[in-house]
């Protein structure tokens, strides 16, 4: 409550200062975070793993030149961290460069259907003792995490539209095997393309 509190507080001021020196018309105010928390979720702390609490983060773009009837939408398209620069150049006016990766956020703002991902590579790969190395795919429904340092090498696979928590890993599971060597071929996929 406090963490919330505090961002809400400090968001406020930051939009009274727009109001003050008359820029708030024509400011788009992002916030967003890095990457996700635990706070003692599932027994950790701070951001390594690849589970949702970690990889999921904060969104909001206010854009006060949008139509009324646009603002305070929610959307379930998958953004990324990548899609943060390309939609800011894109709000400005600007075009984001070629090799730049991700998409600009600007057509779902608006809320118009856009052409979108249906799936993320994600991954850990800092050397830390006391975290494994990590890497996954995620896609609407499925995550699929693997721990490649491991001997053997350890899998997680969820169904997150009936296990939102990833408490039931499934990679063990005889009748997930399919799905389970779908989604690894697609990491492998995203590791060398």
């Amino acid at each position: 409550y406090r963490m919330v509190s505090g961002v809400d507080r400090n968001i406020g001021r930051i939009l009274a200062a727009l109001d003050q020196l008359s820029l708030a018309a024509n400011t788009v105010v992002l916030f967003a975070s890095d990457h996700g928390m635990y706070y003692g979720d599932r027994g950790l702390s701070d951001c390594w793993q690849l589970n949702e609490q970690s990889i999921r983060i904060p969104l909001i773009v206010f854009d006060p030149r949008a139509d009324e009837s646009k603002r305070g939408i929610v959307r379930e398209e998958m953004a990324l961290n990548i899609d943060v620069a390309p939609t800011i150049l894109e709000l400005a006016g600007l075009d984001a460069a070629d090799g730049m990766q991700g998409k600009s956020l600007v057509p779902l703002l608006r809320g118009k259907e856009a052409e979108w991902r249906k799936a993320f590579f994600c991954e850990h790969r800092f050397d830390r003792a006391d975290i494994p190395k990590s890497e996954g795919l995620r896609t609407q429904r499925w995550k699929y995490i693997r721990y490649y340092e491991q001997q053997p090498v350890y899998e997680e696979l969820y169904d997150l539209l009936k296990d939102p928590h990833e408490s039931c890993n499934l990679a063990a599971d005889s009748k997930f095997a399919d799905q389970l060597a779908r989604l690894r071929r697609r990491c492998d996929a995203s590791l060398f393309r």
